[in-house]
């Protein structure tokens, strides 16, 4: 029988393995989706147009499921997981919280990106904005940049407010789950995730 390594030793490379794998499965699942019953649903909405008219009753209801089928495809998997960070990202954003002003600084060309990177940076903006608009007391607004030099990738993301931060936005790093994210973004990019604040600010900034 063939011994299989120690799982305690591989702990770091078995995540990274791990994550690939659900991401390209989630890939895969919203592709399904897409490429099978969406299409299915729109050859459907178009017969009941040739043969009831715009006017008929059903057509809402398919241009319903085919809103919720189409916002489930993105939620499992980006439609530009594959093709650009910067684009993955800056749809992910359609989402961001009215209660917290937004300000993107996103470059327009940026070197290829593995797949489950670009998975975990959305999940991990995903989670801040909805963290921030439960907040007590949301933050004025929250800045992303990125930026790329010299084989360096840094995404930066800046928490502020024209008075004090409330101290529920300043305490954020500290929270298990962010924690928990920052230090999940290190074992898989084997990058660098810190954070910094004071009474206005807090920022969050990534490198790999």
């Amino acid at each position: 029988m063939t011994e299989l390594p120690n799982p305690t030793s591989q702990s770091a490379q078995l995540l990274r393995w791990w994550h690939q794998h659900q991401t390209q499965w989630l890939i895969d699942e919203a592709d399904t989706i897409r490429n099978g019953l969406l299409q299915d649903l729109f050859a459907i909405r178009r017969q009941m147009e040739l043969v009831a008219g715009e006017e008929c009753a059903g057509l809402a209801t398919v241009e319903q499921l085919y809103g919720a089928l189409e916002q489930l495809c993105d939620r499992l998997s980006s439609p530009y997981l594959e093709e650009s960070l910067p684009l993955a990202l800056q749809h992910g954003l359609n989402d961001w919280p009215a209660q917290v002003i937004l300000k993107v600084e996103l470059p327009t060309h940026w070197s290829p990106e593995p797949i489950e990177t670009v998975s975990l940076l959305i999940s991990m903006i995903d989670y801040l904005g909805q963290t921030l608009a439960t907040l007590p007391t949301p933050p004025q607004s929250c800045m992303v940049q990125m930026a790329e030099s010299g084989g360096a990738k840094r995404l930066t993301l800046t928490i502020s407010d024209h008075l004090d931060l409330p101290s529920s936005s300043i305490d954020l790093c500290q929270t298990e789950d962010w924690s928990n994210y920052l230090a999940t973004f290190e074992v898989l990019t084997r990058g660098k995730a810190g954070c910094t604040c004071d009474r206005t600010a807090v920022v969050l900034q990534l490198v790999w």
